[in-house]
């Protein structure tokens, strides 16, 4: 069932399927939110920020169906999956380092810890999928 045949990818893929689903779950029940930004330092969130992180909620389900996808496909057929994960990531990334800087007060340090990891996770799938632009013309 699982055609990617790079282990160590498929294991980082099933860690970020696991984050991913972690957070769309956590954002998509109203008390679990509410708590996740009280616990995050920001105020009680009122009906528009709800409906706000419930709709982050949903694109996190949607990166996790999108990586159980990607191993249930050759690495072939997944490399502009793994392209794009790895950009996406990497902005979340710098959009969190910033939010993070300009914080008056950080309670935790967990969603800035998770969005670098998921971002070094597609990073390293990229690279032994030989994803990135330039390895599969022999250039580099």
């Amino acid at each position: 069932m699982i055609k990617l045949e790079d282990r160590p990818s498929v294991i980082i893929l099933s860690i970020i399927t696991f984050i991913a689903l972690f957070y769309a779950f956590m954002f998509l029940g109203d008390n679990t939110a509410s708590a996740f930004m009280e616990r995050t330092g920001g105020s009680t969130p009122n009906e528009g920020t709800m409906f706000f992180m419930g709709t982050v909620g949903f694109i996190y389900i949607g990166i996790a169906i999108g990586n159980v996808m990607a191993m249930m496909a050759p690495a072939s057929q997944s490399m502009v999956f793994f392209r794009a994960m790895a950009l996406v990531s990497f902005i979340a990334a710098l959009r969190a380092i910033g939010n993070t800087i300009i914080a008056d007060e950080i309670l935790t340090y967990a969603p800035l810890i998770a969005t670098i990891l998921v971002y070094v996770g597609y990073a390293v799938v990229m690279s032994r999928c030989k994803a990135r632009i330039g390895t599969h013309f022999g250039w580099l």
